[in-house]
């Protein structure tokens, strides 16, 4: 189905795409595009998922197979829509665009895609914005202090380079949903070295102070100067929460946050479940199941086996057993998959599978 997919938008897309002269001739480079990936990767929805993903493609020159990359991260087709929508733009290598028409679950969200670009195309070219356009970021007068002067220990190589920062600040700093925008700027702490000026910044784009003192203690692992968190008070204005800021400072040694278990709980899963449940065609269900499994990489072995379940032939159930290896957390459990097989055959082929990952 995915080459049908493939093969009726590139005959559409031929006669349709026309290079044009627009700002975006070089997508970002691998590894910036990398960091950016997994943070909207770990976000817990689609929705969370969508507006990180378009706050990335709006601000950033991209090529088709990283558009692609993204595209396959949503469970659901109508997102998946509206960020290769969004990302259309600012492609580099239009002419390749069918190749994301691959993760789409559903012919009739492949046409829709393709009128949204014909329509795109025939519009008078309007030059695009240039790549990361400065967005006014007003942080408070507060007194940070200066993390290259900082003479005490440290927890991480370097900070995130100033640039760097502003860039993924401007990305998610005008997303209308607290919750989103502290989801968001955890992931910046907890992927990057960061000094207490940076936290502190980030902090202080959070309306909530109650929504503060979290984002500090989320990136205490990797705060370079750990010496400078004093200055972190002028945040909170409530004495309740300038003292559990305090608490914070002087627990930080002995006990260190936890790292938030990655995991799939039971109503997500049944959710995800339903939706692989009402898809009749094997195709369809295949690659829904895969958008699924990549959308969390947080599965359980008993989970895994009840997804292989609800495929009927043992091609498609051996296909989602090896593909679901990567997105599961017990790997030592996964023996136990091989119980959804019918045939020993379909069992051996798996064996063998985990045998060649071990």
């Amino acid at each position: 189905m995915r080459r049908l997919f493939a093969f009726v938008i590139l005959l559409l897309l031929v006669s349709n795409i026309k290079a044009q002269p627009g700002v975006c001739r070089t997508p970002m480079p691998e590894s910036a595009f990398n960091q950016r990936f997994r943070t909207i990767a770990m976000q817990k929805s689609d929705q969370m998922r969508l507006e990180a993903a378009n706050a990335l493609a709006v601000g950033n020159c991209l090529s088709t197979q990283q558009v692609k990359s993204i595209a396959a991260l949503f469970i659901d087709d109508l997102s998946r829509l509206e960020f290769a929508q969004t990302a259309y733009a600012n492609t580099v290598d239009k002419e390749n665009y069918y190749f994301v028409y691959d993760d789409f679950a559903y012919f009739s969200t492949v046409f829709m895609l393709h009128d949204y670009i014909t329509g795109i195309e025939r519009q008078p070219f309007d030059p695009l914005p240039p790549q990361n356009a400065p967005v006014n970021l007003n942080f408070p007068a507060l007194d940070y202090p200066d993390a290259m002067n900082y003479k005490g220990p440290v927890n991480c190589r370097q900070p995130l380079a100033e640039v760097d920062f502003m860039s993924l600040t401007r990305q998610y700093a005008f997303n209308n949903n607290e919750q989103n925008r502290l989801s968001l700027f955890t992931q910046i702490v907890r992927d990057n070295c960061v000094s207490v000026a940076q936290v502190m910044k980030l902090a202080s784009l959070l309306d909530n102070e109650n929504n503060r003192l979290p984002l500090f203690i989320a990136a205490l692992p990797n705060i370079y100067d750990k010496g400078n968190l004093s200055f972190g008070v002028q945040l909170f204005s409530h004495i309740p929460n300038r003292s559990a800021f305090n608490d914070m400072i002087n627990n930080s040694g002995n006990n260190p946050p936890a790292v938030p278990e990655c995991r799939v709980t039971r109503e997500e899963f049944s959710d995800m479940l339903q939706s692989i449940k009402k898809e009749t065609f094997n195709s369809t269900k295949l690659t829904i199941t895969k958008n699924i499994l990549r959308s969390r990489p947080c599965f359980l072995t008993p989970q895994v086996r009840d997804i292989v379940n609800e495929f009927s032939f043992e091609s498609g159930k051996l296909e989602i057993a090896k593909f679901a290896w990567d997105y599961t957390l017990d790997k030592e459990n996964y023996y136990r998959v091989a119980d959804a097989f019918s045939f020993s055959s379909s069992k051996e082929e798996l064996i063998k599978f985990i045998e060649s990952k071990l």
